[in-house]
Parts: C-alpha cells; structure tokens; sequence
C-alpha cells in the first residue's frame, strides 16, 4: 500500500530537531523518525537549502523507512569546520554523511536522498564509501557540466559579494530592498510553479540570521564539483534513481541525464525519470508522487516487513 501523505503538525520543524556532534569535527542538526520498518534513509538537502526542504515528504516518508534529515555542514542550523571552501567541497561533505550514520548507529548500509546540491553529495557519498551506501535518490540532482548558476557561483569574487549582501541584510531596513536579488534564483528555482512567498521570506530571514550560510552557497559551488562528479560516476555501483523535472529551469535535465548514462556506460545500476510539468523544486509541489516513487525504488532493493 502506497504511504499516506498527512499533515505535519510539528509547529516549526527546527522544533523537533536535535543538535548531533559527528567524529568529523561539524555539528549538525537532525531531524530524526523511526518507523520500525530495517530501512535507512538518509536526506541530504540542496544549496542553499536545509532539512526544511523535505517537510512536504517527512509524513510519508516516516512510514517506510527511518529517516534522518540534517541541515549540512554551513547550512541551515549547522556549522563547518573551516572557512575556506575547501572545508564543504564534495567530500568533505560526503565524509560528513557517512559521519552522520555513523553517530546514528546505522552499521547497515543506508539509503541516500539527495535534491540539488545533495544529489551530487549522494554521489559522491556512494563513490567514496559503496559499503555505506545502499542504493541513492537523486532528485533535480547536481548535473555535468555545471549549470549557469554554479559558473556564476564559481567566479572571482562572489564569496566577497556574498559577504557584502550578508552584512547589508543585518539591516531590517534594507531586506525589503534587498529581496530583489534574490527573486531571479527563486524564479528559476520554483518554475513553472510560482515563487512562494512565504518560503521566500523564510530564507532572507535565515540569511540575515546567519549571512555565512551565503558564503557556504559560494563555497560548494567552487572546485569544480559538477566535473568531479562525472569523474566519479564510473564508481557508483549501488542502485541508483534519477528523478528531474523536465520543466527545470535550475539544472537543465541534460546534465543529469548525462551522469545518468555516464553510470549505465561503465555498467552501474541506473534508472532515470524525467517528469513532466516539474521543475527544480518538485520535492514541494509534487511531494506525494516523489514519496511514492521512493517507496517503490526502496522496495525493490529492500522489502518492507
């Protein structure tokens, strides 16, 4: 029987979260639900996202597996253990999940759900530590070669901008002014569905409580992550599900679709979706089809009991 998707009534999601010290040095923060089911499943957010973003999912997912989302390391409520970029580059970050597991006691290989940015960090992840990893979602993931956003990211002087834009929103004045530069990003991020308001508002007000989260969106950004990843596909043995809207305006589907193939042509386990009418944030809009899709993509690796 396919999960139901109920209400969250949880008030504030950061209300039933937890602060979790990993072996790597970063404290992050956890949400956490057991459901009694052997599988494991580990959400990894987008950039420059938080465990907030899976809130649409959490009640359904919560029924067919034990779920862990965390904000990761720079984001969200979480901290990085260096300033420099090179302290939240894919591996450290993946280094950071397996981390995480293991603080959770998770000695069985886990499932890994990434959107965006996780995407590339689940890659990354079942690269670096195939005993750890089960099989990985990769939803709107982190596609080759690096989409326009990521180049942009990427220039000569966008930390010290970011920096800028982080101390002028310590104004409230200002913030209202300010919402602009933000609106081509949510424009590209939730077409074709309409920018939400309210989530907009919720991220300038986390990014004037904590203005380094627009660092860390720089950061990961760097070191060519995009070419690593392509670089480390041919590694990827685990079962793999690649859901991307064609309607992304974020991450052109191509990009996936070549790792995609990248993974199948050096013999890896990989099956690609593309969903029509979704965009880069479908994980909101079309939260009980992703769920059951989830689901289904679980069962056949693991069984529910």
């Amino acid at each position: 029987m396919p999960p139901t998707l109920g209400a969250y009534d949880a008030g504030n999601l950061y209300d039933a979260t937890t602060p979790l010290h990993l072996e790597t040095g970063e404290v992050v923060q956890l949400w956490q639900r057991q459901s009694g089911q052997p599988r494991k499943c580990l959400l990894l957010h987008g950039n420059p996202g938080s465990l907030l973003d899976w809130e649409p999912m959490l009640p359904a997912l919560s029924q067919i597996a034990d779920v862990a989302a965390i904000d990761l390391p720079g984001f969200g409520r979480s901290s990085r253990s260096g300033s420099g970029y090179e302290a939240i580059c894919l591996d450290r970050l993946a280094d950071a999940a397996v981390a995480v597991a293991d603080a959770l006691g998770w000695n069985e290989p886990c499932f890994v759900v990434g959107h965006s940015h996780g995407g590339g960090v689940a890659q990354c992840m079942a690269a670096r530590h195939p005993d750890r990893v089960a099989g990985i979602a990769l939803l709107a993931t982190l596609g080759y070669p690096a989409h326009g956003a990521y180049r942009q990211l990427a220039l000569p002087g966008a930390a010290t901008l970011m920096r800028g834009v982080g101390g002028l929103l310590q104004w409230p004045a200002l913030r209202p002014l300010l919402g602009w530069l933000f609106q081509a990003p949510f424009k590209d991020a939730f077409s074709p569905e309409p920018v939400s308001r309210t989530k907009v508002a919720r991220d300038i007000e986390h990014f004037s409580a904590r203005p380094e989260v627009l660092v860390s969106m720089v950061h990961v950004a760097q070191g060519k992550p995009c070419d690593q990843l392509f670089a480390l596909a041919p590694r990827i043995r685990c079962p793999v599900l690649v859901l991307h809207g064609r309607d992304d305006r974020l991450g052109p589907v191509a990009g996936a679709e070549r790792v995609h193939e990248h993974i199948r042509g050096s013999g890896g386990d990989s099956e690609l979706e593309v969903l029509a009418g979704a965009g880069h944030m479908f994980i909101d809009f079309q939260a009980p089809e992703i769920v059951l899709k989830l689901s289904q993509f679980l069962d056949r690796a693991v069984p529910a009991v």
